[in-house]
């Protein structure tokens, strides 16, 4: 039965030996070295137990002291890691040196007489057993366990006082199983049993030991991160076990949170609301094992990178968790520094975009001021009509918008709007005007208007979408319009909106031959040309507008008086330009003698223009235009008698749109009122 028990023994040796070997992906040197000594001193039992002769008895006894030699360095060098308070270099050579020594006088069994003196092969209960007389060097391992034995007591009392910042169970428990073993040795050596029940000491430290190195990845901080982090100074990291327990913390993460030292090992944190436990316990708490899950904190003037990752050991993936605090201060500054670059660069970037954006509207803006200078060119033959091209584009754009077009689709349409009659200034200003009914030949000479529009713009955009529009916006569905017979939709779009839109404001406007028809008559002509004059669609189109526009807003509202401001403390020059606009109509002139009660009066009422002496008393010209651009944006034109200076840029800058010199000259006078009054602005 003996030989048995220690075959069984020794089978459980081997294969935790082998499990250990096979589990873990880098095993722990002392771990390997313990399993390696018990399995040893396993088999040196079983084989004394079964040896057929003395010789084999003095081998198997050899074995069985490779075992009881080293496996107590191992635990005092293991307890020394868990206490972290590591036994010098100096003092692990001496118990190297004491063990070997110790060895060495073993291994003389057979040859001198100096650690046995008499040995012989016993018999009995059907096992083998050595009967030995000690030698005087056998006293050398009763030190060596009285040493060992007085390592660990040291490293217990250790334990004790320092039990809120090491693993005090794992250092008592292990620190216990050692007395223990040592008990049974003392109780063997006194009672002088042949049968040892030492190995399953050793069985159940190989157990121990091995679930305590697996713990141990997370005691000793030093091995945790040695592989990625040896030369980091700037890293803190603390670990905890598979159920949130404090294990341990590095010297850098204590100096960050002092909270730490009062954190007891193997215990759960105690919640509190402190910065670090909100931020960092929580943080861990709330882990879901995401990889990539980062947080950043500040600390002490410093900036880290807060991060999680799972402790491993062997082949179990999860063991516990360890917090990484990487700082990140001086890639913060450098980042910072970066990123203010980037702003910068991206703000001059932004810059010069916006500078090219604008000077491109500059030039889209220039192109269309160009062209609609013609066409209000062609309005000012008939002051009457004037604003046509602006209310044909207007309405265009409506359209446009209810057929479901884009921003840019409906702006298109609206400069073709805008410049579709730019050809009339082909056309002598007594057929425009003619009050009667044209001649043929008169006729014709308007049917040749599509046609210079469509060559001036031409030859002026590189997009011939708004020449297209002028050329063919007086062609009809049926075909029987002009220039060139088109009809259907081989009319291009553009032009058979604005066929409709021209149409429509040439009904809701004054001519000087009538006034604007009334908005049934307006819907009744567009609702019979539907499919002759005008594309169907596009005319239903107008109608539901037309449906919409209860009060019939949308026709000529701009042909009552203009309304002009005249501002001059003298009273003569007021009454000159009302002198010289007396025979215009269409102008009514409100004059008054200071800048405050010109301000006044605009409170009360709006005005189409602003005619304003530059040299006045108590405020003057340019204080005035500064308070009227404050709050309206109509035009203002200052007047001066000095013809010396040449401040039209300074005038510009304030907000004035043109100035004039005393004394007036009418005719002048005329076509600066009507020009500021009837002018297009091109957004």
């Amino acid at each position: 039965m003996v030989s048995w028990f220690y075959f069984i023994v020794f089978a459980l040796s081997l294969m935790m030996l082998i499990r250990i070997f096979i589990t873990n992906r880098k095993v722990d040197t002392m771990l390997m070295v313990f399993a390696l000594s018990v399995t040893i001193n396993s088999l040196g039992r079983y084989m004394l137990a079964t040896a057929e002769n003395l010789e084999i008895a003095i081998l198997s006894n050899k074995l069985i002291y490779i075992g009881a030699c080293y496996t107590p360095l191992i635990v005092v060098l293991f307890l020394g890691r868990l206490c972290d308070l590591k036994i010098p270099v100096w003092g692990r050579n001496l118990l190297i040196l004491y063990s070997n020594v110790v060895m060495a006088c073993v291994l003389t069994t057979g040859s001198y007489k100096i650690y046995y003196e008499h040995v012989e092969l016993g018999y009995g209960n059907g096992y083998n057993y050595l009967i030995k007389t000690y030698g005087p060097f056998h006293k050398l391992y009763t030190w060596m366990s009285v040493i060992y034995v007085g390592i660990m007591l040291f490293y217990m009392i250790y334990a004790i006082r320092k039990r809120r910042q090491i693993s005090f169970r794992a250092v008592i428990t292990m620190s216990g199983l050692c007395f223990a073993v040592f008990f049974i040795y003392i109780v063997e050596r006194i009672t002088g049993s042949n049968v040892s029940f030492l190995a399953i000491g050793y069985l159940i430290g190989i157990v121990l030991l091995n679930r305590y190195f697996e713990r141990m990845n997370m005691y000793d901080m030093s091995a945790n991160i040695s592989n990625s982090i040896e030369k980091m100074k700037e890293y803190g990291y603390i670990a905890f076990d598979e159920e949130y327990r404090y294990v341990n913390a590095n010297h850098y993460a204590k100096e960050l949170f002092p909270e730490i030292e009062n954190w007891i090992v193997d215990k759960e944190v105690p919640p509190s609301d402190s910065y670090f436990y909100q931020e960092v316990v929580q943080f861990l708490l709330a882990w879901n094992g995401e990889e990539n899950a980062n947080k950043y904190i500040n600390v002490k003037d410093g900036y880290f990178q807060l991060s999680i990752r799972y402790i491993s050991y062997g082949k179990k993936n999860r063991v516990g968790y360890l917090i990484e605090f990487a700082n990140r201060t001086l890639e913060k500054k450098y980042y910072n520094t970066i990123e203010e670059y980037n702003v910068n660069m991206q703000k001059e970037v932004a810059e010069k975009t916006e500078e090219l954006r604008k000077q491109q509207d500059r030039t889209k803006k220039l192109f269309v001021q160009t062209v609609t200078a013609l066409s209000e060119a062609v309005d000012a033959k008939d002051r009457y009509t004037s604003g046509h091209s602006k209310r044909v584009a207007e309405y265009a754009r409506m359209l446009a918008v209810k057929m479901g077009k884009s921003k840019e689709e409906q702006e298109k349409i609206y400069q073709a709007g805008l410049l579709h009659d730019v050809g009339k200034i082909r056309v002598p200003e007594e057929i425009i005007n003619k009050p009667g009914k044209l001649t043929d030949e008169e006729f014709n000479v308007i049917k040749i208007h599509p046609v210079t529009g469509y060559h001036i713009l031409h030859g002026i955009s590189d997009n011939d979408y708004i020449a297209v529009a002028a050329k063919y916006h007086h062609e009809r569905y049926d075909g029987k319009g002009y220039p060139n017979g088109l009809a259907g939709e081989k009319i291009p779009e553009v032009a058979r909106i604005l066929g409709v839109a021209d149409s429509y404001d040439a009904m809701a406007s004054d001519r000087s031959y009538r006034k604007a028809l009334p908005q049934e008559i307006v819907r009744a002509e567009i609702e019979k040309g539907m499919g002759t004059q005008f594309d169907p669609v596009i005319a239903e189109l107008m109608l539901q507008m037309m449906d919409e526009d209860k009060h019939y807003s949308m026709r000529q509202t701009d042909s009552g008086q203009k309304k002009i401001l005249t501002v001059d403390d003298e009273p003569m020059n007021n009454k000159i330009i009302a002198h010289i606009m007396r025979d215009e109509p269409l102008y009514q002139i409100t004059s008054v003698c200071s800048g405050m009660e010109a301000l006044r009066v605009l409170e009360e009422q709006d005005f189409d223009l602003i005619m304003l002496d530059l040299k006045m008393p108590e405020m003057d010209g340019l204080e005035t235009l500064k308070r009227i651009r404050e709050k309206y944006r109509m035009p203002v034109v200052l007047m001066t008698s000095d013809k010396t200076l040449d401040t039209s840029v300074e005038f510009a800058k304030l907000g004035c749109d043109d100035y004039i010199t005393k004394p007036f000259l009418p005719i002048l006078i005329k076509e600066v009122v009507h020009n500021m009054t009837e002018r297009t602005n091109i957004l």
